[in-house]
């Protein structure tokens, strides 16, 4: 599992971004849709968790929040989450994380713009592949390939974060 730590000094925060809290926690999952007619679906849908004042807190919120049992199922009924994700004050992307049986695993931004189309690229065929695999009655493939494509996006940090979020350190826990 990782875990950011020693998160930003005030000094490492470009002047632009000093003032971009509050920060909004946000998990990511599915909930399963029903209609009698038309049977049953995944929809994405988001859980807002909380709003901090400062990035650190809203990063050990994240890390607490992502360990095991940091999300109760009974706090959530019908909700299965895959990503918890930050976002500043303007909604822009700051960090993720994706929710694994063994904890919170950052997701690594994308360094340049060129990097971000691949992934885009390559979240759309993901998409794609799910949207076939569900046709054909695999449930199970269609939500580990949604799953996968969702954390795909997490590396999508807004340009405004990327360099940010790097100065922090990615450390296991």
């Amino acid at each position: 599992m990782n875990a950011l730590t020693s998160c930003f000094p005030a000094n490492a925060l470009p002047a632009m971004l000093a003032d971009a809290g509050p920060f909004s926690l946000i998990c990511v999952g599915e909930t399963l849709v029903h209609d009698p007619d038309l049977g049953s679906w995944p929809v994405q849908t988001t859980v807002l968790l909380g709003r901090f004042r400062e990035l650190d807190e809203a990063i050990g919120c994240a890390a607490r929040r992502g360990r095991p049992g940091g999300l109760r199922a009974e706090d959530m009924p019908g909700f299965t989450p895959n990503l918890l994700v930050l976002q500043d004050h303007q909604q822009r992307l700051c960090l993720a994380g994706r929710i694994t049986s063994a904890g919170l695993i950052w997701c690594a931004p994308v360094a340049s713009e060129a990097e971000a189309r691949r992934v885009v690229q390559k979240a759309c065929r993901l998409r794609g592949q799910a949207m076939a695999a569900q046709d054909r009655g695999e449930y199970e493939t269609a939500c580990d390939l949604r799953r996968d494509a969702t954390a795909l996006d997490a590396r999508l940090v807004d340009p405004a974060w990327r360099g940010v979020v790097q100065i922090g350190r990615l450390q296991a826990a």
